[in-house]
């Protein structure tokens, strides 16, 4: 299934750092639109369901990026 991911955060930038081109087993993202400065659409694909992709990218931002626990941020999967 295609989604559109979005996600928003004051420091985009290490956001992106972690999610543009971020592959796994279970998600491929593709940036769609990173024309505003607090906010990124990226494309996704993926077999989950769209809750169940939400918490994913989620729980693999936490637990795999370093900057994940000091930044405030959302992630919306539609």
């Amino acid at each position: 299934m295609t989604y559109t991911v979005e996600m928003n955060g004051a420091q985009m930038k290490f956001i992106r750092e972690f999610f543009d081109n971020y592959e796994d087993d279970k998600v491929k993202l593709t940036l769609k639109d990173d024309s505003n400065r607090i906010k990124v659409v990226y494309t996704g694909e993926s077999d989950l369901e769209r809750v169940e992709l939400e918490n994913h990218l989620k729980t693999s931002f936490k637990t795999k990026s370093k900057y994940a626990s000091a930044l405030y941020y959302t992630i919306h999967v539609k």
